[in-house]
C-alpha cells in the first residue's frame, strides 16, 4: 500500500524535497508532523470520546435519581393523577353512551372555545370529529380535559399543521 502512494506523482516530489532538506529540517518536520497527528488524534477523537462517555455517565445518573425518586413518590402520583394500582382511570362524569359522548364533546368544545367543523357517531360509544385551523394548545388542553375529567379516550387521531404558526387541522375519533 505505502508502495501505491509512493508512486503517485505529487507523493514522489513530495519525498524528493524532503531528501533533499538538510537533516535538522527533517527532523523539525518530522517532530511537527508528529505534533499536528497527535492533534488532530486528540481533538477529533478523544475529545469527542470522554465527552460522551461523561455525558452518558451524567444522563445515566440522572435516569437513576428520577427513577429514585418515581419509586418514592409511586403512592402520592396515583392518588394525584386518579389511578389506583388496579384500576384504570375511573372518571367521575363518564357518559353512558354515545349521544351522551356527542353532547358532552360538543359542549366541551364550545366551552374551550374550538369550533368543530364536522361531528358524526361512530358506532354505540365513539364519535369522529374534525376540526379546522384550531390553536394546537387549546385542542390539547380540550383533549386532556376530556380524558381526566370524563374518561374519554381518544382511539384514533390525526393532527396537520397549519400555514400559520400553532394551528392544526385535526381528526379523532374519541370513545368511552
Amino acid at each position: 500500500m505505502l508502495n501505491r502512494i509512493g508512486e503517485q506523482p505529487a507523493v514522489g516530489k513530495l519525498i524528493a524535497q524532503y531528501d533533499q532538506l538538510p537533516r535538522r529540517d527533517q527532523q523539525a518536520l518530522t517532530v511537527l508532523a508528529i505534533a499536528v497527528l497527535l492533534g488532530i488524534l486528540y481533538f477529533a477523537i478523544w475529545t469527542p470520546a470522554v465527552s460522551f462517555h461523561d455525558d452518558a455517565i451524567s444522563e445515566r445518573e440522572r435516569s437513576a435519581e428520577l427513577l429514585a425518586w418515581l419509586e418514592a413518590n409511586r403512592d402520592s402520583l396515583q392518588r394525584l393523577s386518579g389511578v389506583s394500582s388496579g384500576q384504570g382511570n375511573a372518571a367521575v362524569n363518564t357518559p353512558e353512551d354515545g349521544r351522551a359522548l356527542m353532547s358532552l364533546v360538543t359542549r366541551s368544545a364550545g366551552e374551550a372555545g374550538l369550533s368543530l367543523q364536522r361531528f358524526e357517531p361512530s358506532g354505540d360509544n365513539a364519535i369522529r370529529v374534525w376540526l379546522e385551523g384550531a390553536p394546537f394548545t387549546e385542542v390539547a388542553s380540550w383533549l386532556e380535559q376530556l380524558n381526566t375529567g370524563h374518561g374519554v379516550q381518544i382511539d384514533q387521531a390525526s393532527m396537520d399543521r397549519q400555514n400559520a404558526p400553532g394551528m392544526v387541522s385535526v381528526r379523532l375519533t374519541l370513545t368511552i
